[in-house]
């Protein structure tokens, strides 16, 4: 997937690319697969790991369903649409998943390849007719040379204050900044969404494979039109609805509202009028009518960020014929908002979720998913999906710095700028979240900052901190025994003997994922002998040991295990190899001639 995204994005310069999930080779017996598709949304843009709404539910889902192995990928990535999503179903079909499940819609006219995107080249079925050619040399070819001709004929980027700076991926898609509700451009979008997503849903129903699609939300009663449209004839109606605006602040709401329903039939195309007669509507209490005018300011809203309604209808429509399920998320997010007006409460800017948003979002989908019995009978129950969000400070801190940085481009204005306060943040977690801005190595990372907290004393937020490792790297036996040794060092310390059986599981997970796995087999076989169970820990040790230059603690521990079982030659070589590979170690020699002294007596 990562190669395949320069297909999608061919003029240079963006490249997003997917979240690094990773699922087995071979399906498992007792396997749920569960295959994610969407645009930012759904890859969890800023928080990204354990906040995205498929990482949620994957904890979820593992929950619900213990006895299951779960497996959520997610191919969700920035600045894609229909387009990319129908580019990857044969792949996904060739993966075998149980479901598919996509939240998409946003990026659909600036997105790559969309109807207002600066990557766009072509109707929507020469753009599906290029895809289906894209793969062969030729047309690469000749794609790359058309590409850095256009680069090279291109004006030079414009700066931050010339409206389109090109300093985000948002800006740097917008090809057409205004698209007004009905005009040729917000038609073709509409009917690029419709074809595509037909399209899709014909692919996996031909598969049998089940897809739930969820509707869309976005930030209606907070984010003020990107870019007004206006009728034949009509201005800007900064003035009127700056005077509007002060006859609610001076307590006359009803006379704003009545001021502003004149000039929304005046001029049916400009968003900026029913977002200030929704906000003037709030202050009169009439909280359904503001929802109606906030909701038609953002479908007019001409800069094309927000899906409109529209393309919920659509949803609905093509899923019913393609017999595809329809996950109400955006009336979920509606009945959790205030007023049932979707706002800051769940929302971060125009669109993405907060953390509230995206585990509210995971709940909705597993709803839908255990209502119709997908993965079977539910064993277990479930908390909501915001008690198993897994993100450290640190990456929290980095999604708040994402978005404030993204706010402070176009086409955001200087009062929707957000900023982050570090005040009392600890240095170390401020660096950690600098390093995932600059995209240094997450895993290292996390991995730096558990240790950190656990020199802190830190406990709760250091086992966060492995958890989330040993979650987005589950095959790697390294994460699990970095947090088992933490575990340990937990009862060691005698600061929460609670956590052995944690402990000896981790390692025993690590070993089942690498038999020969050195340190886990070390430790768990110092376990099981501490335990009393001597023959159950030759073996680990055996493994532990089997190397060139063993760890001493492994061979040590290995011949207390042999003479624990009266394997008294064995015990012997076993320590005679530990004296060997530490000369000069007072204490080894004096266990090496214990061990010895021993085996000659009940030799002779």
């Amino acid at each position: 997937r990562f190669s395949m995204s320069l297909l999608w994005f061919f003029s240079g310069g963006f490249v997003p690319n997917p979240n690094a999930d990773f699922f087995a080779s071979e399906k498992p017996a007792s396997g749920l697969r569960v295959v994610v598709q969407g645009g930012s949304s759904a890859a969890g843009y800023p928080f990204y790991r354990g906040a995205s709404f498929p990482q949620v539910l994957r904890r979820l889902l593992r929950t619900a369903y213990p006895d299951r192995t779960v497996e959520v990928v997610n191919t969700a990535m920035a600045a894609v649409n229909s387009y990319t999503l129908l580019d990857f179903a044969d792949e996904i079909v060739a993966v075998q998943p149980d479901v598919v499940l996509i939240y998409a819609g946003h990026n659909e006219f600036y997105g790559a390849l969309g109807a207002a995107s600066s990557e766009r080249f072509g109707s929507p079925g020469l753009v599906r007719q290029y895809l289906r050619l894209r793969r062969f040399r030729t047309v690469q070819l000749v794609r790359n040379a058309v590409a850095r001709l256009q680069r090279a004929a291109a004006p030079e980027a414009p700066s931050a204050g010339s409206g389109r700076p090109s300093s985000t991926l948002m800006a740097a898609m917008v090809g057409q900044q205004s698209v007004p509700m009905g005009s040729d451009t917000y038609r073709l979008g509409l009917r690029q969404f419709e074809e595509n997503l037909d399209a899709l849903l014909a692919r996996y129903q031909a598969a049998g494979i089940p897809v739930y699609i969820g509707t869309l939300a976005s930030n209606e009663a907070d984010q003020r039109p990107f870019v007004v449209a206006h009728q034949s004839g009509q201005g800007d109606h900064a003035a009127e609805i700056a005077a509007a605006a002060e006859r609610v602040r001076q307590g006359q709401p009803a006379a704003a509202v009545a001021a502003l329903r004149a000039l929304a039939a005046q001029d049916s195309l400009a968003a900026d009028v029913p977002f200030a007669l929704g906000r003037a509507l709030l202050a009169t209490g009439d909280t359904t009518g503001a929802a109606v005018e906030l909701r038609r300011a953002r479908d007019l809203d001409a800069l094309r960020f927000r899906a409109p309604e529209a393309f919920n209808g659509i949803i609905r429509r093509v899923a019913a014929a393609r017999g595809a399920h329809v996950v109400e998320s955006e009336a979920a997010f509606r009945a959790a908002s205030p007023g049932g007006i979707v706002g800051r409460e769940l929302m971060l800017e125009h669109l993405h979720p907060n953390l509230d948003g995206y585990a509210l979002l995971a709940d909705t989908f597993l709803d839908a998913l255990i209502a119709d019995g997908v993965a079977g009978p539910q064993q277990r129950p479930v908390p909501p999906g915001r008690s198993l969000t897994l993100i450290t400070p640190a990456d929290s801190l980095a999604g708040l710095m994402r978005i404030a940085l993204l706010t402070q481009s176009w086409p955001f204005r200087a009062d929707e700028v957000q900023r982050v306060d570090t005040t009392g943040v600890a240095p170390f977690v401020l660096a950690q979240a600098r390093a995932s801005l600059r995209g240094d190595d997450w895993l290292d990372s996390v991995t730096g900052l558990a240790a950190w907290y656990a020199e802190q004393g830190d406990a709760a937020h250091a086992r966060q901190a492995y958890l989330a490792a040993a979650m987005a790297y589950p095959f790697l036996p390294a994460a699990h025994v970095a947090w088992a040794n933490f575990e340990m060092a937990q009862v060691t310390s005698g600061a929460d003997p609670s956590r052995l059986d944690d402990a000896a599981n981790l390692y025993a997970v690590a070993l089942a994922l690498d038999p020969a796995d050195v340190p886990a087999a070390m430790m768990l076989g110092a376990l099981r002998l501490q335990a009393g169970d001597a023959a159950g820990a030759v073996p680990l040790l055996e493994t532990a040991s089997a190397g060139t230059s063993p760890p001493s603690q492994a061979l040590y521990n290995l011949a207390g295990a042999y003479a624990t079982l009266g394997r008294w030659d064995d015990a012997g070589r076993t320590a005679a190899r530990l004296v060997q590979a530490n000369p000069g170690n007072e204490t080894f020699a004096r266990f090496a001639q214990a061990v010895r002294s021993r085996s000659l007596r009940l030799g002779g």
